[in-house]
């Protein structure tokens, strides 16, 4: 016997059983005394979740086929859904599902399913106000040529910069005026 009718993003569902159960953890930390129990400093709860089972019914076999396909295609995704009961639930994403065939149910298959609420995380990204400059950065295009540059800071080699730019130090050798023990800080070294 069907007890109730609920929808599934817009699909008709039979269902027989809802359970909306609460559940979370609570941390226990032993006393030193004997006897002295336990102490608790933490307690989570778990994100809303309900059980669903019942029957699939369409008019073909082919129309349940699609249902199902169109379900599990669902859960494979993660698609955020919206489930209407004895409860509505939001942001709901398919955790389970199995079906099951029984002969005494024609064109239909029982199902059992869990949805769970998740929480969307939102962006706290804010587009810049400022002007958006070249300061800092230790590379340049010249636009005409092609070729890259780097700011040559304390510290730097060729060697260095070969590694860093994926080229050879002969190679830096060829493209800047620079004797290798004298690079003088400040200046544009051709690195590619």
């Amino acid at each position: 016997m069907m007890q109730g009718k609920a929808n599934l993003q817009g699909e008709q569902l039979h269902v027989t059983l809802e359970n909306y159960p609460n559940n979370g953890s609570v941390t226990k930390h032993p006393v030193e005394k004997e006897g002295g129990g336990s102490i608790t400093d933490h307690v989570t709860v778990d994100p809303k979740t309900v059980s669903i089972k019942g029957i699939l019914t369409r008019k073909t076999n082919e129309d349940v086929e699609t249902l199902i396909t169109k379900m599990e295609s669902w859960h494979k995704s993660g698609t955020l859904l919206q489930y209407e009961g004895r409860r509505i639930m939001s942001n709901v994403v398919i955790e389970s599902f199995d079906v099951d065939t029984d002969s005494k149910k024609q064109n239909g298959f029982s199902f059992s399913m869990t949805l769970v609420k998740i929480q969307l995380a939102k962006s706290s990204y804010q587009k810049s106000s400022k002007p958006v400059t070249n300061e800092g950065r230790k590379q340049t295009k010249n636009p005409n040529t092609g070729k890259k540059y780097h700011l040559v800071r304390k510290g730097d080699t060729y060697w260095g910069c070969a590694r860093k730019y994926g080229t050879t130090v002969k190679q830096l050798e060829e493209w800047n005026p620079w004797p290798a023990r004298v690079i003088p800080i400040g200046v544009k070294m051709r690195v590619g």
